[in-house]
Formats: C-alpha cells, structure tokens, sequence
C-alpha cells in the first residue's frame, strides 16, 4: 500500500519524531463497522512502516485489510479536520491526531 499526505496535513501534524498510528476497529452489533483514528503510538511487532517525508506512519495488517485499497491518502480541511481517503472512497472524516488515550 502507498500513503500519501497531504501539503494540508502535513501543516496540521505538529513536527515530532513520534510514529503515528492509522487504526481501524470493527464497532457496532448487528451493524458492524469500522472506525478509524490516529494518534501518536509506538511500533509494535507486526505493524507495517511507512515512511513519508519526515512523517513515520504505522499500520496493522488489519487495518490494512478494512483500507481495502493499494493507496490511502491523509488530507485535513479545516471544516471537516483530518480524513482518510481512498480512491474509491473517503473512509474518515473529523478525525484529530491525539494520544492514545485522550
């Protein structure tokens, strides 16, 4: 998979040497569905590396699979905040980069 980020975003992401995590988590019963978040973390085991400009980002093999898709693009407009965008769809909106458990 290819990750881009956009000249809007890269704005946004305060300069850091910490990885950011792209995460997507299956929610809901009867209705699953899959919600996305980023946020600072470490790299764990398993995860993916993908290096853009001085940006580190890291995602799961699961994540991965409910991207569903060889190029995921990160933007930020300021009426909607960060999204996660592919080219067959937009997959997250109103998305902030944060800590983990804030």
């Amino acid at each position: 998979m290819i990750v881009k980020v956009t000249k809007e975003a890269v704005e946004r992401i305060v300069s850091t040497d910490k990885p950011i995590r792209i995460n997507g988590e299956l929610v809901g019963g009867c209705g699953m569905n899959v919600e996305y978040a980023l946020w600072w973390d470490t790299q764990g085991l398993e995860d993916e590396v993908y290096q853009v400009d001085s940006l580190t980002f890291l995602i799961d093999r699961e994540t991965i699979a409910y991207i569903g898709s060889d190029l995921l693009t990160i933007d930020y407009r300021a009426q909607q905040g960060f999204r996660m965008v592919t080219p067959q769809q937009i997959l997250a909106y109103g998305l902030q980069l944060k800590e983990r458990w804030s």
